[in-house]
């Protein structure tokens, strides 16, 4: 893609914001506003028409204007939630991490898809997908979905290590705590970031029985190439929020996500509250410090075309518009190497914004690469 063409990406602005997240519009300080460079891996995409927006009804709490953007609870999405601790290499110097993962289990001996989310983002990214799928397909398939390193609810003493190496054998950790040595038939699929960590650890063959692997709206050439509107788009986030509600509302406004039911459960991991606060007087600051992982951008996305490519398994690349596809994936996808699915509507976060399509997707996608078991031979019979 020309520079050209880069620059054209970005030029506009949002549409206008839809009139009911205009409402009480003093809920952070700072901008919190889009730019004109708002649609990258890591940026918002531009906000959408209200017609697009889905609402539901809220819970009670203590929230500070209308349950519309009350938070929801994970336990509508999955089934499971617990605490995986993947103790340290002492010889490298490791400290010990324990990750929160979600899951919803499938029967005994049923494939599992293994989520990896995006840089910022949490686990709870997946869970309007992982519900969808259990509708679609039961106890058929499992999902299995966990905050990443520096993110969510998991803690590590060790939390700004966010390099590929690393992240990618946090993922494999991960499988072979929940797993074990005998592990059902995995499809891998990464959103943004977490889908150069799952190219990563696929192409490195280290994850066992391992049938497909999905990207989510990440190419290598234009992440690369976006990489410099980062830091102002950084710089123009609110600091904090006063309430949850307004974190999810910051989620919509900004584009960052399009569908009003997903920001509500996936908003709240991405804050914390912050020194001092309480959750009588609260105020929230951002759970992930991206600005502190900058030195790692590149090394995400560099060779992700080759790793993507390699994987020994199906490769599926999901992207939010044709103008995210660089010259050396087009010609590859031209050549047939991976299935290829456009989400037209739907904003950088394809697994928020279009969870039911994404379900639908992902277990046709499943279905096209599950292991074809042959029943046993039937025995001779002698005259």
């Amino acid at each position: 893609m020309t520079n050209d063409m880069l620059r054209n990406m970005y030029k506009g602005r949002p549409p206008p914001l839809p009139p009911h997240l205009d409402d009480d519009d003093d809920s952070t300080e700072g901008s919190d506003t889009l730019d004109s460079h708002s649609s990258s891996f890591l940026n918002p995409s531009p906000a959408v028409h209200p017609s697009k927006l889905r609402q539901d009804g809220g819970r009670g709490g203590l929230h500070s204007a209308s349950n519309r953007f009350a938070p929801l609870e994970w336990n509508a999405f999955f089934q499971e939630k617990r605490l995986v601790t993947v103790p340290g290499q002492e010889a490298e110097g490791e400290a010990d991490i324990t990750f929160t993962v979600y899951e919803t289990k499938g029967k005994l001996g049923a494939p599992v898809f293994v989520m990896h989310h995006g840089a910022g983002l949490a686990a709870l990214s997946f869970a309007l997908t992982a519900r969808e799928i259990r509708k679609l397909v039961g106890d058929e398939v499992g999902v299995l979905s966990y905050d990443a390193r520096g993110h969510g609810e998991t803690t590590s003493g060790d939390e700004h290590n966010l390099s590929l190496d690393r992240l990618a054998k946090d993922l494999e950790n991960v499988i072979h705590a929940v797993y074990g040595q005998h592990p059902p038939d995995i499809i891998l699929v990464g959103h943004s970031m977490g889908g150069a960590v799952v190219s990563e650890a696929a192409s490195r063959g280290k994850v066992p029985n391992l049938i497909g692997v999905a990207v989510l709206d990440i190419v290598e050439g234009v992440a690369i190439e976006t990489l410099s509107y980062l830091h102002g788009w950084l710089e123009r986030r609110p600091v904090n929020f006063r309430s949850i509600d307004k974190v999810i509302q910051w989620s919509l406004k900004s584009g960052t996500v399009r569908n009003v039911e997903s920001a509500r459960v996936s908003s709240p991991p991405l804050v914390k509250l912050i020194d001092g606060s309480t959750l009588e007087n609260p105020c929230y600051g951002w759970r992930t410090d991206l600005a502190a992982s900058e030195k790692y951008w590149k090394e995400w996305f560099t060779g992700l075309t080759e790793k993507f490519l390699s994987c020994r398994a199906g490769r599926l690349l999901v992207l939010a518009g044709t103008d995210r596809l660089d010259k050396d994936m087009t010609i590859a996808q031209m050549q047939g190497k991976f299935q290829m699915l456009v989400f037209p509507n739907s904003g950088h976060c394809v697994q928020e914004d279009d969870p039911e399509r994404m379900a639908r997707e992902l277990v046709a996608f499943w279905k096209r690469n599950e292991r074809l078991v042959l029943p046993p031979k039937p025995h001779s019979i002698h005259a």
